[in-house]
Order: structure tokens, then C-alpha cells, then sequence
């Protein structure tokens, strides 16, 4: 198999002394191969790389004592304790590639939003735009999306080298390291890295003309279209987490709180009122700390308790993205006061 990182060192690098120099880089060339006149060429937009965890991938292979395990490692407060089983979901990072295509029947470009999963080596398209020469931009719907598949094809391999790079750590830009490990910074190129690519990689080839030329109204309907396959993706997502949280707790739930579980936290927190006490995580969730009754205890002249009355009740609400995941109740008068 063709080295993923040779091709920077032996194709681009000429006459590309000005790139290099981009300390600021904004885009980067991760791969490019084929012959004369099928060459094609990888792009990412480092600006576009976020980083989530793969709840969705987690909830649809753990079993239900891993579930279980994880929902409990979201409500404990404390470190867990030796010899206690962990479980949760990969962290994953999702960026934008430009794969920009020389051959006149392929499209000019495609522009895809991939999820990579650093500990499974897997990528899975998220978003897929298809830039013709000759008709209209074709927005592909999420049924037709790849699979999540493991990262085996070199711009593949490239793809996984970057984003699990820069991503834990984006000062790890530097141009001379990254362009030994085969990435090529190519800086700021606007809307579309397919004139950089013609203009400094294939400057020996003749560039296809664009027989084709879209009205605002097509590019308005395009946009709304792919917001629209967004949407639709997260209502999913939302749906398919709601019903895996409800399955793994389902045993003592409380009727009134089950009903908050998939609503917003926005909304949670305008019927509820705001809470005592908010905790950030690490994975984007929220923990929401409220407290109702109180615990009132009768002290003799000496100080000592005489009556404990314990009208307490501690309720934590997990949010994920904005929507309530899960919730745990404590104390005696819960029971009552959550109805």
C-alpha cells in the first residue's frame, strides 16, 4: 500500500515553499493520489473540527450492564473505587473534508462531514454535498450515508492521523511536524480549496468548465434541505438515546420526572425554576442540582437534636446537548413532593 504520508513529501512540497509558511493555517491537503488526468485530492477545514462523545454508537452495542454502569458513573459525585466497572461512550471528533476530483465526469468536488472515532479507528459520514460540473449541487440524504467503517484507505488513515491529533491538542500545528506526518497547510482558501488545488498541484492538467450555473433560489433550497437532513439526524439521535436511557432505568423512576427525560433543558428549567447548583462535564453534559423541602431539626437548650424532621428531597438532572438524558432522586419525601 502507498505510504499515506509520501505524497507530501514527494508531490507537493515543490514550489510550495509559500504554504508552508501559513503558520495560521486554516486548511489543510491530508492526502492526494491517482494518475494523470484521475488525480484526486483530500482536504480538511481544521476550523470545522469539534470534538463530542459517540453516545449513539456506545448505546447501540453496550450491553445493559455497561448502560447501567455509565449512567451511574454520570450521577456519582466521588472518584469510582477500586475494582468498579467503567464504561461510556469514545470520544469522537467530527470535521469537514473537500475531496476535489480532475476527471471531467466526476464531480468538481464532494463536501462531507465525517465523525472519527480515535479508539476504534472507524470513520462515519455526517453531512454529504455533491458539487457537479454540469447540473445542480445534489444534497445526499442521511439513508444513503456510508456506514461507519474502519479506516483502511490511505486518505482514510490520514483523515483518523489528523483529527486525533488536533484534536486533543490544536497547537499541534506546526507546519514543518505536520508536514512530515503527510498533512500540507495551505491556509485560508475561502469557500472551496479546488482553485488552490488546480493552481498548485495540478497546474499540467486543463481544468473542466462548469456548463452549469445555479439561480439564488437553488441555493436557498439547498441550504434549507441540508438543514433539514441535520435536523431529522439529531430528532433520531434524541429518539433512539431516550428510549436506551428509559430501558436501563427503568426500575424506580418517578412518573413526573420520567416525563422531563428527551424534553429540553431550557424547558426543564423554566417550569422547575433555576437550579441550586450546575456542574459542567468534560463530554459537553450538564448536571443540574435541586433541592425541595427541607430537614428540620429540634435542638434542647443544650444543643442537642431532640426532633429530626427530614422533608429533603435532592433531585439531579443529567443534559446532554441541551435535552434532559436522565435524572436521580434522593431522600425520604420524594415520593410525595415529585407527583
Amino acid at each position: 500500500m502507498q505510504n499515506p504520508s509520501a505524497f507530501c513529501v514527494v508531490t507537493l512540497v515543490g514550489g510550495l515553499a509559500l504554504a508552508s509558511s501559513a503558520l495560521a493555517a486554516d486548511s489543510w491537503v491530508i492526502f492526494a493520489g491517482g494518475d494523470k488526468p484521475n488525480r484526486e485530492a483530500w482536504v480538511v477545514d481544521a476550523q470545522t473540527l469539534s470534538s463530542r462523545s459517540d453516545l449513539m454508537a456506545f448505546l447501540q452495542t453496550a450491553t445493559q450492564e455497561e448502560q447501567n454502569a455509565y449512567l451511574k458513573q454520570l450521577r456519582r459525585k466521588k472518584p469510582p473505587k477500586p475494582g468498579e466497572p467503567l464504561a461510556g461512550p469514545d470520544p469522537v471528533y467530527e470535521i469537514q473534508v473537500n475531496t476535489v476530483y480532475e476527471n471531467a465526469i466526476k464531480p468538481n468536488r464532494l463536501i462531507r462531514k465525517y465523525s472519527v472515532n480515535c479508539a476504534r479507528n472507524t470513520v462515519a459520514m455526517k453531512m454529504s454535498l455533491v458539487q457537479w460540473r454540469d447540473r445542480a449541487i445534489e444534497d445526499i440524504p442521511p439513508e444513503r450515508f456510508d456506514p461507519a467503517s474502519e479506516a483502511v484507505e490511505p486518505w482514510q488513515v490520514q483523515l483518523v492521523r489528523f483529527a486525533c491529533l488536533v484534536g486533543p491538542d490544536p497547537k499541534a500545528k506546526v507546519p514543518a511536524e505536520m508536514m512530515k506526518r503527510g498533512f500540507l497547510p495551505i491556509g485560508d482558501v475561502g469557500q472551496s480549496p479546488a482553485n488552490f488545488i488546480w493552481g498548485n498541484l495540478w497546474k499540467d492538467g486543463t481544468r473542466p468548465a462548469f456548463t452549469y450555473r445555479p439561480t439564488d433560489a437553488e441555493l436557498d433550497r439547498i441550504e434549507r434541505n441540508l438543514e433539514a437532513n441535520l435536523a431529522r439526524g439529531q430528532r433520531e439521535t434524541t429518539r433512539v438515546l431516550d428510549e436506551s436511557v428509559r430501558a436501563a432505568n427503568r426500575v424506580g423512576r418517578n412518573n413526573l420526572m420520567d416525563m422531563w427525560i428527551g424534553k429540553t433543558e431550557q424547558e426543564f428549567v423554566r417550569t422547575w425554576g433555576t437550579p441550586d447548583r450546575v456542574e459542567n462535564g468534560a463530554d459537553g453534559s450538564r448536571t443540574l442540582y435541586l433541592h425541595r423541602g427541607e430537614r428540620v431539626q429540634g435542638l434542647n437548650v443544650y444543643g442537642h437534636v431532640v426532633s429530626d424532621v427530614n422533608n429533603r428531597c435532592d433531585i439531579t438532572v443529567l443534559t446532554m446537548d441541551g435535552y434532559v438524558r436522565d435524572y436521580a432522586t434522593q431522600g425520604a419525601t420524594c415520593a410525595q413532593q415529585l407527583r
